[in-house]
């Protein structure tokens, strides 16, 4: 049958990208199933460090590279929102609203999103001066203040682009110390742009039509501030994408899929693959190596 395929891969993340690409060219059919960019939240990152390669690689480049490499060889792309996946015996059934597809193998590289602040006031002025992608939005705020919720890898990279910019960048963290890696730890403590609010959190966003400031609280001293600014990016961690898998998938807290060794799910079969698993390391390396991994033990 036309949607019967030897491999499907549910998301076009990296991971997603590498698992299909390897497929097809061991010689499988493979569906590739992704509703949104193709790259996941890799294509906001400006320049990828971890990423074993002689010159500087942007996200979006190497999304679109493996993009077209599944296409030329013959993965069948469908740009749909999965609704659900089923099992029926050794078949799993992905549901979209176009029809059911089919395969004894799914390989489920869905990724995760941005977690929101849910605050009040950032949801009005998401896209007016509230962002998530400084490497997008930030040569909007030339010469401006902004301030960047989060103090991991992402957070930290991101505002280090918004420093090329910007005329100050505070950092508003939990807690009392950044979780990035240290060399951008090193190039923020070295850059007089950045201002740091330790064990503090964003409790609303101001303005009426745009960005005018934040409101922040001091968890320690349990006092409260306004904070002006014209920007505010957040940074605050991210949520797998799982909640069209069926309820025989075991999840962990968070949602994300638990896998064994060979990163296969407790469905036989089902396997998964970057951000959208539970215990993902979050390199770009990663999603590579378990990407292709994911197939292999897929296709064994």
């Amino acid at each position: 049958m036309a949607n019967n395929f030897d491999l499907i891969v549910i998301g076009a993340g990296i991971a997603g990208l590498t698992a299909a690409r390897y497929a097809v060219d061991l010689g499988k059919s493979v569906a590739l199933f992704e509703a949104e960019l193709m790259g996941g939240l890799v294509v906001n990152v400006g320049k990828l460090d971890g990423y074993p390669s002689t010159a500087d690689v942007s996200g979006i480049e190497l999304a679109m590279t493996l993009a077209e490499q599944c296409m030329n060889q013959g993965v069948q792309i469908t740009e749909e929102l999965v609704e659900s996946v089923s099992i029926e015996g050794e078949s799993k059934v992905v549901r979209t609203v176009s029809g059911e597809y089919r395969s004894p193998k799914l390989v489920v590289a869905s990724g995760a999103s941005l977690k929101k602040l849910g605050v009040p006031g950032e949801e009005a002025l998401y896209g007016r001066g509230v962002s998530q992608c400084a490497f997008c939005d930030g040569a909007l705020f030339m010469g401006q203040e902004v301030v960047m919720v989060g103090g991991g890898d992402a957070a930290l990279q991101e505002a280090l682009h918004l420093a090329m910019y910007c005329s100050k960048v505070t950092m508003v963290v939990r807690g009392n110390r950044l979780r990035a890696r240290q060399s951008y730890v090193a190039q923020a403590a070295d850059d007089p742009k950045f201002a740091f609010r330790w064990n503090s959190v964003v409790e609303a966003v101001e303005g009426a039509d745009v960005v005018e400031g934040v409101t922040v609280r001091d968890t320690k001293k349990d006092t409260v501030e306004s904070l002006a600014c014209t920007g505010v990016f957040v940074f605050v961690g991210v949520a797998p994408n799982t909640g069209y898998l069926p309820d025989e998938v075991a999840r962990d807290d968070s949602g994300a899929v638990t896998v064994d060794a060979a990163l296969q799910s407790s469905v036989s079969g089902l396997y998964a693959a970057g951000a959208v698993r539970s215990g993902y390391p979050g390199q770009i390396a990663n999603a590579v190596g378990e990407g292709t991994a994911a197939a292999i033990e897929a296709l064994r």
